[in-house]
């Protein structure tokens, strides 16, 4: 399926007659649309659902308004009042080797009580009016796009992280599984054979039940009352908790913007000065000890080896002393012996001189300067002492450094915390967001709290109701028969119970594959998950680290729960194997610029084979839009004019 264009005539915010090409080329699939908020954007969104599922479509401002009165309330409010409302939509459709065009118009007008307001529908078949499709378009149009599956191709990008929790995502597998194997015809399919179940034991009650069965009648059609004014209450809390979680975001954007989130951190940030203060202050201390000790010597080692050859001439003169007092009366008496003794003069003379070199060197190192008067023990292990100390003390200086860098952080995290007075505006603001949500977190757990009671109580009283029908006193033909009946439709609804549970176990495990790989493609993070899981019961989405441990979503940050939800959609609509277009309102608001980049480059330009995006002035821009341009078809600028108190639709995207 491939849109051509949309002819929006008096439509919310559109006076007059708007219409957009959306054709698109292979290469090429991106169609932009750049409006601010406020602009019309959303609406788009809404007539492209309106035209195509008329009262079932999911439009962004109904709520639990009739139909009548939410068409009604979409007239532009500024148009001709007799002028009507219209929604023209064509595009082409393959069915087998033939193509089709289509043009779906649906209008209305609004004359007396807004409840009464009817559309008409009118479809051409290439260039024809189609009575037949005309009058059963809402089973024509799930074999295009089937409503069931709308929220695949058709989603608002800042609002799309809810369907990452466990709840929505459950909800969002079972219906994408269920209408690509086509169980959802035979969910409708048992539901029809219980009615038929309940009317075949309904005609044989005894005639002294049926005011029983028919007060029970009236009890459950009373409690599913409760049950849709439940869930409808559900609904609004989710929509309202949905919208408090998106300020109370921007409400912490403009907060840590002005600095204000930092006011809390005030008393640790001062802790952590004090504490650094006091660990430099015990770090000098260290130093100055270590400096008092061995580790000063260090700076002065040629000193050191001098005081050491010092010493050890000191040693040797005192050493030369006592022997040349020992020596020199042995060395008198030897020479008087030789003397005495008549030896020849010159050897006397050879050994009187050898004796005088001998004194005269004893005595020459006997005279050398002695200052020190130290033991050489003294330098014993004492360059292992300064070695050790001077290690140590730089670690010190290591310590003190980063002890420093701290010390200037966190005194630059003091100087940038605002003065209270400044910012309570905005903390007022986030802390009422804040309780608001908590609030309705609180009413939320209570309703579903109620509406699991209330499931439970029906879940009685159709078994009460089951039990009466079954409460017969009449043995006759018929009876026998209708209980043959009941008895085959129980086994047809055991079977394709049976049926059903086989096709989602042998088809899960496509889905699991297919949704890891997108979110890991998405993420660029192959760290973060290596599989995802889906219980086959409950539909419960379970994502596994790489050592097969659970992470919870609610780990992920909401940039990554968007992308994980993203990547659900992404793997389902590949999946259900429609090529349909997909077209995405905001789709970058809440993802910070790492995560923008990623989507851009591995998700828009590969999302389908034609693509809508509907951005603001702050999201595709500068590089993204850089990025992006390669595969943009067409783009537009939806813009207000105050003038005409309308929006236009022009080519363009922000007049670039």
């Amino acid at each position: 399926m491939q849109l051509k264009s949309l002819t929006i005539e008096n439509f919310g915010i559109y006076k007059g007659i708007h219409t957009v090409d959306l054709s698109v080329t292979e290469d090429k699939p991106i169609i932009l649309f750049g409006g601010l908020n406020g602009g019309g954007k959303t609406t788009f969104l809404d007539a492209l659902q309106l035209v195509l599922y008329g009262k079932h479509a999911k439009c962004s401002n109904r709520g639990t308004q009739a139909f009548g009165i939410f068409l009604a309330g979409t007239k532009n409010r500024f148009s001709v009042p007799s002028e009507g409302v219209s929604l023209t939509l064509e595009f082409t459709h393959k069915a087998e080797t033939d193509e089709y065009t289509y043009l779906v118009k649906r209008s209305w007008s609004v004359a007396g009580s807004p409840e009464n307001t009817k559309d008409k529908l009118k479809v051409f078949c290439n260039g024809e009016v189609d009575e037949f499709i005309s009058s059963n378009w809402d089973d024509f149009v799930n074999e295009f796009i089937p409503q069931s599956l709308s929220d695949l191709f058709f989603f608002d990008g800042e609002k799309i992280e809810n369907l990452a929790n466990p709840e929505r995502s459950s909800e969002l597998i079972q219906t994408g599984l269920e209408n690509l194997l086509g169980l959802d015809l035979l969910t409708q399919l048992r539901s029809d054979l219980t009615v038929i179940e309940n009317e075949r034991k309904k005609s044989n009650i005894d005639e002294n039940l049926i005011k029983r069965v028919s007060d029970c009648e009236a009890e459950i059609g009373e409690h599913d009352i409760v049950l849709r004014a439940l869930r409808n209450e559900a609904a609004g809390l989710e929509e309202e908790i949905s919208g408090l979680n998106l300020a109370i975001n921007k409400a912490r954007q403009a907060a840590r913007a002005s600095g204000a989130h930092l006011i809390e951190e005030r008393d640790s940030i001062k802790f952590e000065l004090g504490a650094i203060d006091r660990q430099l202050k015990d770090n000098l201390q260290q130093r100055v000890k270590i400096d008092a000790g061995a580790c000063p010597l260090g700076l002065i080692p040629k000193l050191l080896d001098e005081t050491k050859q010092q010493i050890a001439i000191e040693a040797k003169a005192k050493q030369a002393k006592e022997l040349d007092a020992s020596i020199s009366g042995y060395e008198a008496q030897i020479l008087n012996t030789l003397t005495q003794g008549k030896v020849d003069e010159g050897t006397l003379n050879a050994i009187n001189k050898l004796v005088e070199d001998n004194q005269n060197e004893r005595r020459n190192s006997a005279a050398s300067d002695c200052y020190v008067d130290l033991p050489l023990s003294i330098f014993a292990g004492l360059d292992e002492r300064i070695a050790s100390e001077q290690a140590e003390r730089r670690k010190l200086i290591k310590l003190r450094e980063d002890l420093k860098e701290k010390q200037a952080l966190f005194t630059k995290q003091e100087e940038a915390i605002p003065d209270y007075n400044d910012v309570k505006a905005i903390l007022s603001e986030l802390a009422a967001h804040e309780a608001e949500f908590g609030s309705k977190k609180t009413l939320l757990e209570h309703n579903k709290a109620l509406l699991a009671q209330a499931i439970a109580k029906r879940d009685v009283l159709n078994t009460r109701y089951t039990s009466l029908l079954t409460q017969q006193n009449k043995d006759t033909f018929e009876q026998k028969r209708s209980l043959q009946v009941c008895d085959h439709v129980n086994k047809l609804k055991a079977t394709m119970h049976s049926f059903a549970k086989s096709m989602i176990k042998e088809n899960i495990a496509l889905i699991e594959r297919k949704i890891a790989e997108k979110f890991i493609g998405l993420t660029r993070k192959e760290s973060l998950i290596n599989a995802v899981s889906v219980n086959t019961e409950t539909f419960a989405l379970t994502l596994l680290s790489l050592e097969g441990e659970e992470l919870a979503p609610s780990r992920l940050s909401a940039g990554e729960r968007q992308l994980l939800a993203i990547a659900i959609l992404s793997a389902l609509a590949e999946a259900s194997g429609k090529e349909l277009p997909t077209v995405i309102d905001t789709p970058l608001g809440r993802l910070d610029g790492k995560h923008r980049t990623k989507l851009i480059k591995n998700y828009f330009p590969k999302a389908a084979s034609q693509v809508l995006l509907l951005s603001t002035d702050e999201e595709i821009t500068g590089k993204y839009y850089d990025e992006l341009k390669p595969f943009v078809n067409r783009e537009y600028q939806i813009a207000f004019e105050e003038e005409s108190k309308s929006s236009t639709i022009s080519e363009g995207y922000f007049n670039g």
